[in-house]
């Protein structure tokens, strides 16, 4: 399990959060840009968390 305010760096990092449900938060340009939830899929470019698609290279996901 990862701690409070891991960034999930890789894939492997946020496969890893996906299998165990834990709840990230979605940070962008520094700031707190949506609290999130549990992420659902994720592909090449996305992160999918409650429906809504992230794009990994412009936000940074947080243990929360």
């Amino acid at each position: 399990m990862f701690k409070s305010g891991f960034i999930l760096t890789t894939d492997v990092h946020i496969s890893a959060a996906m299998f165990n449900k834990t709840p990230v938060i979605v940070w962008l340009d520094g700031e707190t840009f949506d609290f999130g939830g549990v992420i659902e899929k994720q592909d090449e470019h996305t992160v999918t968390i409650d429906g809504m698609h992230y794009m990994k290279a412009a936000c940074e996901f947080k243990v929360r």
